[in-house]
């Protein structure tokens, strides 16, 4: 229980006390507590679907992104309302992921504005845009933050590796698929791209094929 339409996303803080969230198409998050999970309470702090919901690697927080350019932050085990990223607006577009840093102190957004953001979540800034292109393709819809290496992925259908010191270009594109990128499952929560090992990428597409990727660095 929690949601009256489909859920879009779930995760689950991996520290004690362990709570779950999930993200919809009616607008909510919704709050668990457990195990076994138990809704405690639905908020309703967006306007619009909710794409995307993380909780930080430490646990002490929760993120919530949502097709009506926000994000919004709240305490990982009571659930409450920390802060809005960037005020009333996040992004000039919807917000299609999020993916927190190692360190719990940063958060990557990729939105359909065509850009990917880096956030200082402790001072509430922007600390890095990345402008992915002016064309239709360019919007971003998918994002990872692994170790050092920070991924986007574009309606094309490429994989962007972004570059944190020339953030109007990014280090390297991977293309494989042929349409874009949808949805791929981590080993603890659902993202756009999965890893299976430190060299290893798994990506899911609409043009009906799972790729598996070896990384060389």
């Amino acid at each position: 229980m929690g949601h009256n339409k489909v859920i879009n996303s779930v995760d689950i803080k991996q520290t004690r006390p362990y709570r779950l969230v999930t993200g919809s198409d009616d607008n909510c998050a919704a709050f668990f507590e457990g195990p076994p999970f138990k809704f405690k309470f639905t908020i309703g702090d967006h306007s619009r679907f909710v794409n995307c919901v993380r909780f930080s690697p430490d646990g002490n927080r929760f993120a919530t992104a949502s097709a009506d350019g926000q994000i919004h932050i709240y305490d990982g085990k009571t659930g409450e309302n920390v802060c809005a990223l960037g005020g009333s607006k996040a992004h000039d577009g919807g917000i299609y992921a999020i993916s927190w840093s190692p360190d719990s102190t940063h958060l990557l957004s990729a939105s359909g504005d065509k850009t990917s953001k880096i956030w200082d979540v402790n001072v509430n800034s922007v600390v890095t845009t990345f402008t992915m292109g002016s064309n239709v393709l360019d919007q971003q819809l998918g994002c990872l933050w692994q170790k050092d290496h920070l991924l986007s992925i574009s309606l094309s259908g490429y994989i962007n590796y972004l570059d944190k010191n020339n953030p109007s270009k990014p280090l390297r594109v991977i293309k494989g698929h042929s349409k874009s990128i949808q949805d791929a499952h981590r080993l603890h929560h659902v993202s756009s791209l999965a890893w299976l090992d430190e060299h290893t990428l798994v990506t899911t597409s609409h043009d009906a094929s799972v790729k598996e990727w070896t990384i060389s660095y």
